[in-house]
């Protein structure tokens, strides 16, 4: 039995990548702009202070943006099935399991670390039942606004042209620059994030399933932030624990957080290498699944 051919989008794939990013910028900006106006944030200066109530309104309404974004290039653009942005749940609660194993793994021993090492220290306990739950809707938002943008439509569309490997690189690129703007960014901040986008993207090149990475990215921000207490790529947030960092900021994270840690980015790379590893021995090109969409012709 064959298949119908996949229709060729009918833009070139750099300017459909320049065109989604630069539809992004705009399009959420001016829905982050409406969501600042409801959430009554009154520039951009408070950005720093808002309530974990301010920060999920202005989420949804960022996330809404890139929904109705992503959807209309698929749709529209690149003339293919939503569906094969790797949204199929079947067989896949694996996936969100190893997900949060590996960020606890990642963030725990990098946190183990540090602690022994006197880096970090964690001065008390705050409980906040309601807090956390909405710190943990905010980032399930964020995780999915991320990975659906730069996994779903940017890698995705990067493989149909390209090495794998060299599009998981491009594609961690453009994941990092869109945290230029962070609060605190420093050198090692911007290169682990550039490695975060690689260990996110690396079962997608094999799955081209979201739910490893969306799990990954939920955990890892969950983690770091709303329970330990580190900043989260540069924000504090209200968190179950309170930690304080000592000595150099290139070990601890300083004001960046665990993320401008260099024990981040050596926990980082042996990640990668070993999830890549993982991947290429468990696939072979007969057994990819493309997110529930058969790509063979």
């Amino acid at each position: 039995m064959t298949t119908e051919p996949l229709k060729k989008p009918p833009i070139p794939l750099a300017a459909r990548i320049f065109l989604i990013i630069l539809s992004y910028l705009f399009i959420v900006g001016v829905f982050q702009y409406v969501g600042m106006l409801v959430a009554n944030v009154p520039n951009l200066s408070a950005l720093k202070s808002m309530t974990i109530q301010q920060q999920l309104i202005i989420m949804l309404f960022s996330f809404a943006a890139m929904i109705l974004l992503v959807f209309f290039f698929r749709k529209y653009v690149d003339n293919r099935s939503v569906v094969s942005l790797g949204f199929s749940f079947k067989n896949r609660f694996e996936d969100v399991i190893w997900g949060f194993v590996v960020a606890v793994a990642v963030i725990g021993t990098g946190s183990l670390i540090l602690y022994l090492g006197g880096y970090i220290h964690f001065e008390a306990v705050h409980l906040n039942g309601s807090t956390l739950f909405l710190s943990f809707i905010l980032f399930i938002l964020i995780a999915f606004n991320e990975e659906i943008l730069v996994r779903g439509y940017i890698l995705n569309n990067l493989m149909d042209s390209m090495n794998k490997y060299l599009a998981l690189v491009i594609s961690s690129v453009i994941f990092a620059a869109f945290h230029l703007l962070n609060f605190h960014l420093s050198l090692l901040g911007i290169l682990n994030i550039f490695l975060a986008g690689m260990l996110l993207g690396s079962s997608y090149l094999f799955t081209r399933n979201l739910w490893f990475p969306v799990s990954l990215h939920l955990f890892w921000n969950f983690f770091q932030g709303p329970v330990l207490g580190y900043s989260v790529s540069g924000r504090n947030e209200t968190s179950l624990l309170t930690l304080k960092t000592n000595g150099a900021q290139t070990i601890s994270g300083g004001a960046f957080g665990f993320e401008g840690s260099l024990v981040c980015s050596v926990l980082l790379i042996l990640s990668v290498a070993l999830l890549l590893l993982y991947m290429n021995r468990k696939f072979r090109p007969s057994e990819l699944n493309y997110g529930g969409e058969n790509l063979s012709s």
